[in-house]
């Protein structure tokens, strides 16, 4: 059967699963790890074809296949497009949030990338004059023009 309408194959699950999958995984205080996936990975769950569903997060507006979600405890704390950068940050998210994500994602993109990040925009405005630029130099990028620079080790 179909469980998600909208996509294909076989998908089978109970009625709950899609806010199972939601839910932390963590309890009692502790944060869980954050998550990097790509928009159109099989197990994002935040922007399935739910229009109506008022549970559907209206943060999570993804514009392109490749954009990436950075999930702590079950929530998307963060997108990045063009290989970060354009990035997104929830608003209201704590900057210890905010910076854990951000270190998650300079992770997964080091990773899959052979040069260095350049994030151009946060929230739609420029990178170094972000109110979360602290979070993107506790992660190890430096403070440009415009745009802040991430490094890459050889």
């Amino acid at each position: 059967g179909y469980f998600v309408r909208g996509l294909s194959g076989a998908q089978f699950a109970v009625p709950e699963a899609v806010e199972l999958l939601r839910r932390p995984s963590v309890g009692n205080g502790v944060r869980s790890a954050p998550l990097v996936m790509t928009v159109s990975d099989p197990a994002n769950v935040f922007s399935l074809p739910m229009p109506h569903s008022s549970e559907r997060d209206p943060f999570v507006r993804w514009r392109s296949r490749r954009a990436l979600l950075v999930t702590i405890d079950g929530v998307v704390t963060l997108m990045a497009e063009r290989r970060g950068m354009r990035v997104v940050i929830r608003p209201d998210s704590p900057n210890d949030v905010v910076a854990e994500a951000v270190q998650a994602l300079v992770a997964h993109l080091a990773r899959h990338a052979g040069r260095d990040i350049v994030v151009e925009t946060i929230n739609g405005r420029p990178a170094s004059g972000s109110m979360y630029l602290e979070a993107f130099q506790v992660a190890g990028f430096m403070r440009g023009m415009s745009g802040v620079r991430f490094y890459r080790k050889v």
